[in-house]
């Protein structure tokens, strides 16, 4: 019999059983919450900033950066991210590139 302050053990089985299932349940939360947190991580946009040059247009940074996607999304992309309204960006302005 084994005795923690004022509670004593009579079906040492029972507690074993109850420990294991304690643990067991624990790790369970602890992986899936772990599998969540991983799962929104990847979601986060990423971005190269890009300075402005004489000459530089939205199609021609489109056409460099983000040769991956059709270049009119790729204009819209990057106008969305950079809250341009028209196509007018001028030297000396930072301009983000979404990274996919």
């Amino acid at each position: 019999m084994i005795i923690f302050n004022k509670y004593r053990i009579t079906n040492i089985s029972r507690f074993k059983r109850f420990v294991f299932m304690s643990v067991l349940f624990i790790s369970i939360i602890i992986f899936a919450s772990s599998l969540t947190l991983n799962a929104y991580s990847k979601n986060i946009p990423q971005f190269k900033y890009i300075n402005v040059k004489e000459g530089d247009t939205l199609w021609s940074l489109a056409s460099t950066y983000m040769d991956d996607i059709e270049i009119r999304e790729a204009i819209y992309e990057i106008s969305r991210h950079n809250n341009i309204l028209n196509s007018s960006i001028y030297p000396g302005d930072v301009i983000a590139i979404p990274i996919k």
